[in-house]
């Protein structure tokens, strides 16, 4: 299953709004900080597949 590529700061952006309004719970914050972590690691995994591809294609 492909999952979309998705921005990390909107995590970030998404904590600041609950927290200006009050809502942010340890729970939610840990959702947020738990859902930035999967971006993040997405972004590296896309970095790493590209660079891999990049350097199989040099080879051939």
């Amino acid at each position: 299953m492909k999952v979309p590529p998705t921005n990390r700061n909107h995590f970030l952006q998404m904590a600041k709004i609950a927290s200006e309004r009050g809502t942010l719970t340890e729970t939610l914050k840990r959702v947020y900080l738990m859902n930035y972590a999967k971006a993040v690691k997405r972004e590296k995994a896309a970095v790493a597949a590209a660079a891999q591809e990049i350097q199989i294609s040099n080879y051939i």
